[in-house]
């Protein structure tokens, strides 16, 4: 018999990965040919990217901001997720060559609809994330608050002007116009309690206080959203699928 050859895929980090340990405890749950080998790239990011073809293995995960935006610069082959946000965080080897992506606002996106807020209106709270058009192309409406109105204001030119919603701060204006949205959005700065309804869902990109689970009826944590996130990065890169559940720490 056989054995069949184990696929390999590489994690690119700059320092030390925070993937590494949910993807090996989901790997470990299953009986799978696939191996992840750990890479530090550092200065010489190009030759590890150039490398994955003639080295046999079949992508690479990468992980923080300045290694994802200099991927971006290092590949010929992007896909339309990578140059919106001009970075990649997942490469993969097609006919010879490396080809990369952005999978982060992808997967946030279909997590949204997959929790049923596919045309759903939207509050987003605090900072924008790389790939914003991606992540709410199925949203109807998106309004925004962060803490001055000119940031706000530029937040929403990046979405398309149908979906473009109110500009808000805080106050009686905000509480009011999140009475109208179906999910918040949550990544970073002051999260009102008021603001939330006990019909609302929240995305959370970061942790907010605990109570505002409790009031929500729906809740997507950061936590989860990053187990989803990795779940998709592997799919892309190696087709294996494997649920969220599985990328525990």
């Amino acid at each position: 018999m056989i054995e069949k050859k184990a696929q390999c895929i590489a994690l690119m980090s700059e320092g030390g990965s925070r993937w590494n340990a949910s993807l090996r405890a989901a790997l470990a749950l299953h009986d799978l040919h696939l191996q992840i080998l750990d890479s530090f790239p550092s200065e010489r990011l190009h030759e590890a990217l150039y490398g994955l073809y003639p080295l046999g293995l079949a992508g690479a995960l990468i992980e923080g901001e300045g290694l994802q935006k200099r991927a971006m610069e290092e590949l010929p082959r992007v896909e339309a997720e990578a140059r919106e946000a001009s970075m990649v965080d997942a490469v993969k080897v097609q006919f010879r060559e490396a080809q990369g992506t952005f999978i982060f606002p992808d997967a946030a996106r279909s997590l949204l609809e997959n929790s049923g807020y596919r045309g759903g209106r939207i509050l987003w709270v605090g900072r924008a994330v790389p790939g914003l058009r991606t992540l709410l192309r199925t949203a109807s409406k998106v309004s925004v608050m962060q803490p001055n109105l000119p940031s706000a204001e530029a937040f929403l030119q990046q979405l398309p002007a149908p979906q473009r919603g109110q500009a808000v701060t805080a106050g009686a204006a905000a509480e009011a116009l999140a009475s109208e949205v179906d999910l918040v959005v949550y990544n970073g700065g002051v999260l009102p309690m008021s603001l939330l309804q006990p019909y609302h869902g929240l995305f959370a990109f970061v942790e907010p206080q605990q109570d505002a689970y409790l009031i929500v009826d729906q809740a997507i944590s950061p936590d989860y959203f990053r187990r989803y996130y990795l779940s998709r990065l592997l799919y892309w890169v190696s087709g294996i699928d494997l649920p969220p559940e599985d990328f525990v720490e």
